[in-house]
């Protein structure tokens, strides 16, 4: 599910519903069928809620344009599977990676002054005026400082997985 979302992410900058959707009936499948028996139906009522949770909680950055709505909708899923604790640690992870990964590539264009000035910039206009406004628009800002963040959490979560088996 994740190669998938991380695919379409670096191909097209953006993952279609449909593969969301997708994703999101196989994660709640699997965690009905790996609860314990009786808890069949708790399990997928657990896994909506926390996606719905996780879900409400990350709006505000789409509202901003901070982050895309498919990168929410991964996130979403990935706490959902995973549960609250390691959901965490897994994205956590891909934050990391995700913030290294824009450095080193704001450093390489030579733009990490000019954002993080742009940054400082929308927050004052944030807190001044209290209008939310979009962090980032593809027209005027382009792609080239945009990473593929459903990249970044399919490293994270290997990276979460490597880490629990060693």
């Amino acid at each position: 599910m994740l190669l998938g979302g991380a695919y379409y992410d670096v191909k097209e900058h953006r993952i279609p519903n449909w593969w969301i959707l997708g994703a999101a009936i196989c994660g709640a499948c699997l965690t009905s069928l790996a609860a314990p028996e009786g808890r069949t139906v708790l399990a997928a009522a657990e896994y909506v809620l926390r996606l719905i949770i996780v879900t409400a909680a990350l709006f505000p950055l789409f509202l901003m344009r901070m982050m895309g709505a498919g990168d929410i909708k991964i996130i979403a899923i990935m706490m959902a599977c995973l549960g609250f604790p390691a959901g965490i640690q897994a994205i956590m992870r891909g934050g990391f990676l995700g913030a290294v990964l824009a450095l080193v590539k704001l450093l390489m264009q030579k733009k990490l002054q000019q954002r993080l000035m742009y940054l400082f910039v929308y927050f004052r206009r944030l807190f001044q005026t209290r209008e939310i406004v979009p962090y980032y628009q593809a027209d005027r800002d382009g792609y080239g400082v945009v990473i593929p963040f459903a990249f970044c959490l399919c490293l994270g979560y290997a990276w979460y997985l490597l880490k629990r088996v060693f």
